[in-house]
């Protein structure tokens, strides 16, 4: 068993943000007492991704428990607590043989992306199961009730979207936009349904314009929505992620990876994902065919640190750790972070 590690860490607590304490870490409890020495290192809780594929050659769409257990161990490494595989736009049999499969403690339940999405802003979602969100009596009923389903994104503009959405935000299922051509007002009327985040910002949504401010005027503009970033520079420049930050509070930006099979390959990798051939490039994956992106090659060790270099530490942390965390109502943290002044993780201590 690990003994008690004792030591001087700026320490986030929640809205103090990083305040300098001496940490006592037992095998089952963290404890605090304020310090005025000066801080060794930065303590933060374990990182919690809500949309999240794949992994080191893994895809949640065709993986086994076995496989599941593997890159939940893999991603434990890169300094996650919990994560929400997800699925990509498939059959309603496809996403029920995965969500029924679904059996890990880091694993609360499932985000279901699609099928219910705009056909203008599939990005690399396989088109051909994109659908209208049905009505009740089918076999997708089975989905919209299942034990395991969290989170849903969609395209609120779609015929029947609002009803939809309605029941899932009354049996707790979080509703975000995403992969839409949704106007500002079909958004204001989704969210008065229980809409509460943006998938992915920026991203595969209708664009902010002067004259009809969009799915990103939304996310700009309504306070309380909780917006998702893929910040692996790549998906989104540092400018228009320093326009989200300054115009979200600070508990309402949540970094995601967007991670696909493809992270932790090499460079140049080749394989087959989704229906499509991909490419492993220099720090993304893109479809062969039209060099279209097809999710991340990150994690969120990768998005802590570009966040703390380019927007601070405090905020990095209240993105990686805490707002998916308070969005998906998870328990206090277990997990705790060492991180170093270059903004990596060097160590994690697990508590009972």
């Amino acid at each position: 068993m690990r003994q008690t590690q004792v030591m001087n860490a700026y320490l986030m607590l929640g809205p103090e943000g990083m305040t300098p304490m001496t940490v006592s870490l037992s095998p089952t409890e963290l404890t605090t007492t304020p310090s005025d020495g000066t801080p060794e290192t930065y303590l933060v809780p374990g990182f919690v991704d809500q949309h999240i594929h794949g992994a080191f050659g893994i895809d949640f769409m065709s993986a086994n428990p076995s496989e599941m257990g593997d890159m939940a161990d893999g991603l434990r490494e890169k300094g996650y607590e919990f994560f929400l595989p997800t699925t990509v736009t498939a059959s309603a049999e496809a996403v029920l043989r995965s969500a029924d499969a679904l059996d890990h403690p880091m694993a609360p339940g499932f985000h279901l992306e699609g099928p219910f999405i705009s056909q203008t802003y599939p990005g690399a979602q396989p088109p051909e199961y994109i659908l209208d969100p049905p009505a009740s009596g089918s076999i997708w009923d089975r989905v919209f009730d299942h034990p395991k389903l969290r989170l849903i994104t969609m395209a609120p503009e779609l015929p029947g979207a609002i009803p939809l959405i309605s029941r899932l935000d009354a049996r707790g299922v979080l509703v975000n936009y995403g992969h839409t051509n949704a106007t500002y007002s079909e958004l204001e009327a989704a969210f008065g349904a229980g809409l509460s985040g943006a998938t992915h910002t920026f991203n595969a949504m209708r664009p902010l314009h002067h004259r009809e401010a969009g799915a990103v005027g939304f996310a700009l503009t309504q306070s309380s929505i909780d917006c998702e970033l893929i910040y692996d520079r790549v998906h989104v420049s540092t400018n228009a992620a320093r326009l989200l930050v300054q115009c979200k509070s600070k508990e309402h930006l949540v970094a995601i990876s967007d991670a696909t099979m493809a992270a932790g390959l090499k460079e140049g990798t080749k394989l087959s994902m989704w229906g499509h051939d991909v490419v492993v490039g220099p720090g993304d994956v893109r479809l062969a065919g039209n060099g279209a992106l097809a999710g991340s090659t990150i994690t969120l060790a990768n998005a802590f640190k570009n966040l703390s270099e380019d927007f601070g530490i405090e905020a990095a942390t209240w993105a990686c750790s805490l707002n998916a965390r308070r969005r998906l109502k998870l328990p206090a943290p277990k997990l705790w972070l060492e991180i170093a002044p270059d903004f990596t993780v060097v160590n994690s201590f697990s508590l009972a």
